[in-house]
């Protein structure tokens, strides 16, 4: 590993503590030069501006959620434990979103109106149904999962979780509440009735 990879690394790690606690409206290269303890040539080296920064660290999170999840899939034989460890992992963060970057993405997606931006919001956005995906394939083969349309399943799926992030980060919610739909989602992954409505 060299050590401009390295260097690489540190500076995206720093960048995301810096947008998890301010955001991204307010983070400027000064906060993260002096999170990642750089000096301010070091970084431009690297990396041109915030956006720049902030669209890697966004890639590289997503990337780490697929690769966390194909690992999973790969060590499991269960699929029951599968979705019920995913759901809880969602649950945590639905109750910790300020240790979380959908702030930061929202305040990104609201100030950049180009397309390439919205490319990239989008391709964010559908990170969950790419996992949802790897996880009802998974299902499929294991005879665990009864729905035929898995695409149409993961989408109904994916949209309940933004809704429910959107939900936590504009007001306050319940562990309850996030019990409840996940049963739903639940219900949709193993119920026959999935089959007949997806399809």
């Amino acid at each position: 590993m060299s050590k401009a990879f390295e260097k690489r690394e540190l500076i995206l790690k720093g960048a995301k503590t810096v947008f998890i606690r301010k955001g991204f409206n307010r983070v400027t290269m000064k906060d993260i030069i002096e999170e990642c303890g750089i000096s301010r040539g070091g970084i431009y080296l690297y990396f041109s501006s915030v956006d720049e920064i902030f669209i890697e660290v966004v890639k590289k999170h997503n990337k780490e959620k697929i690769d966390h999840i194909k690992a999973n899939i790969e060590g499991s034989d269960n699929f029951d434990r599968l979705i019920d460890d995913f759901f809880n992992e969602q649950k945590a963060r639905l109750l910790n979103m300020d240790q979380s970057l959908f702030v930061a993405m929202m305040e990104f997606c609201f100030g950049h109106k180009n397309i390439l931006s919205r490319d990239f919001y989008t391709e964010h956005f559908y990170n969950t149904k790419v996992i949802m995906m790897e996880m009802l394939k998974f299902g499929q083969k294991k005879q665990a999962v009864a729905a035929k349309n898995i695409d149409r399943l993961a989408d109904s799926i994916m949209f309940l979780i933004e809704g429910l992030r959107s939900l936590a980060i504009s007001s306050r919610i319940s562990g309850e509440l996030v019990d409840e739909q996940f049963r739903v989602c639940k219900e949709m992954i193993y119920s026959n009735a999935s089959e007949e409505e997806t399809t």
